[in-house]
């Protein structure tokens, strides 16, 4: 695999999990006056929000990795994509849940 594929899966991903903190973020800080409001889950998910921010790190090592060695081989490239944008289906579907549990909350009203 090609290295500005690699540097593009890693800001793409890195980006992903920046958008997903901010979205958090921004629900923690609407809801700051009457926190009771939100569902367990989601005051869970707002909680580890900062997780989100350290996710990036190991993909960004393993691209530095894949970028500065010598033996450039193409193993490993389709594998390094698989992981990455799995990890992020993995944590964009509870952050996603989340974000719209308070709205259904809001509609039952």
């Amino acid at each position: 695999m090609k290295k500005p594929t690699h540097i593009l899966i890693t800001l793409t991903f890195a980006f992903a999990c920046f958008s997903l903190w901010a979205m958090l973020k921004t629900l923690g800080t609407v809801s700051i006056g009457n926190p009771q409001l939100l569902p367990g889950f989601t005051r869970l998910c707002l909680g580890l929000s900062p997780c989100l921010l350290l996710l990036p790190i190991p993909v960004v090592g393993y691209c530095c990795y894949a970028l500065f060695r010598r033996q450039q081989t193409e193993q490993g490239g389709i594998a390094f994509l698989a992981c990455a944008m799995s990890a992020l289906c993995l944590v964009f579907f509870p952050v996603l849940l989340a974000v719209f549990l308070p709205c259904l909350r809001l509609m039952e009203r």
